[in-house]
């Protein structure tokens, strides 16, 4: 049986792939304080990703999201 405990702070391993990159980025939405160690890792399949993230995530906040 798997019991669910609250997701805490700390680096996201991607390991050098885009798709671990990209999911890190989206469990930091959820979670507050996780880094991506090498947000790089997304330019292989979106060259613009981490502007794009930047960019989005800005938007947000100024539109107090």
């Amino acid at each position: 049986m798997i019991t669910a405990t609250p997701l805490r702070p700390g680096v996201w391993r991607a390991y050098a792939d885009h798709r671990m990159a990209m999911a890190g980025a989206i469990v930091g939405l959820r979670v507050a304080g996780v880094e991506v160690d090498d947000i790089g890792a997304t330019t292989k399949t979106l060259p613009d990703f981490p502007r794009l993230w930047a960019d989005m995530l800005t938007a947000q906040e100024d539109r107090g999201m």
